[in-house]
């Protein structure tokens, strides 16, 4: 295996696909009320999210979460992508949103996210954010973002368990969406990181990857390490090991003007707690919920309880 290139290369496709992965963008945007104990406007907060699964279910673990602790949260739900986000912050539209540290700093950033592991590019993008008087909270356990997904029977018959594996293979079928074939984040970074000129490229509509497995038209697809199918056990993702892919923690993003008025200390306790406990399989769990019909409001409600997060935090502030 060489060793990993870095260069920068068409990043918006990260965006396009991490939005439209589980549910799509677009429609009007759902405002949920405002819950908790109103405490008069200093502990207001507007927060807005992307219209798929998993980001409506953090908006609502931190409006929950924040609400038992005296805040009054206005969630706005599929409002945009990333730098529509970004920009209703700008413009005071919003105060916060559901963001993730390696969208944050290829898309709104414009910076390369490839080699960087989850503690690099948190820093990276907070210090890009500081520069826009924004705050982040401190990040998830967990990460969203492209990995390569081979069913389980596949990985164990071809000793399978990291990218640079497939490259001992005579030949694999790839399957992702189009223009994942011309993108650095993709597979021309995957030829250039990990030798991977055994690839067999084959386009496959996004949300029809792991279809395109089990019917055996694909022996690797790009996935998304919190994908919903991947409960079952049927499939595995392939460690990343130069981390072409980058890192994707989920953070809230506040202005910091308002993160003062609302009491620094206390608010970021309270989404840290949450974010401190959302592992990799609790939202793979939660977003397989969602996806199969349950409401993302009972399903956060539900991870709240489980975790002890029902009840007000204790802080010196």
């Amino acid at each position: 295996m060489s060793a990993a290139v870095r260069r920068r290369g068409p990043l918006v496709g990260l965006l396009v696909a991490l939005c439209l992965v589980l549910a799509g963008c677009g429609g009007e945007p759902k405002e949920t009320g405002s819950a908790g104990q109103p405490q008069g406007a200093a502990l207001r907060i507007t927060i807005g999210t992307q219209e798929f699964p998993e980001a409506r279910i953090l908006g609502e673990l931190w409006r929950q979460a924040l609400a038992v602790n005296g805040y009054t949260v206005d969630l706005r739900k599929g409002v945009g992508p990333a730098a529509d986000l970004d920009r209703l912050l700008r413009d005071g539209e919003i105060d916060g949103y559901v963001a993730y540290t390696g969208t944050v700093l290829s898309v709104v950033a414009g910076e390369d996210v490839s080699g960087l592991d989850p503690r690099q590019t948190y820093d990276r993008a907070r210090e890009f954010y500081a520069g826009r008087d924004m705050a982040m909270s401190p990040m998830t356990a967990f990460e969203n973002k492209d990995a390569l997904a081979v069913t389980t029977t596949f990985a164990e018959e071809n000793g399978l368990t990291s990218i640079p594996d497939l490259g001992e293979l005579d030949s694999f079928v790839l399957g992702a969406r189009p223009e994942f074939e011309d993108l650095y984040l993709g597979l021309k970074g995957l030829e250039q990181v990990y030798d991977l000129d055994n690839a067999r490229f084959r386009g496959v509509p996004l949300g029809k990857q792991y279809a395109a497995l089990d019917s055996g038209d694909a022996d690797a697809v790009d996935a998304f390490t919190t994908d919903p199918q991947l409960r079952s056990g049927d499939y595995r993702l392939l460690t990343d090991p130069e981390l072409l892919f980058g890192s994707q923690n989920a953070v809230l993003t506040v202005g910091t003007e308002k993160l003062e008025t609302i009491g620094r200390q206390r608010f970021l306790a309270v989404v840290g707690g949450v974010n401190r406990r959302l592992t990799q399989d609790e939202m793979v769990d939660m977003n397989a919920a969602v996806t199969e019909g349950q409401d993302e409001e009972d399903v956060a409600a539900a991870f709240l309880r489980r975790n002890g997060l029902d009840q007000p935090v204790r802080t010196e502030d």
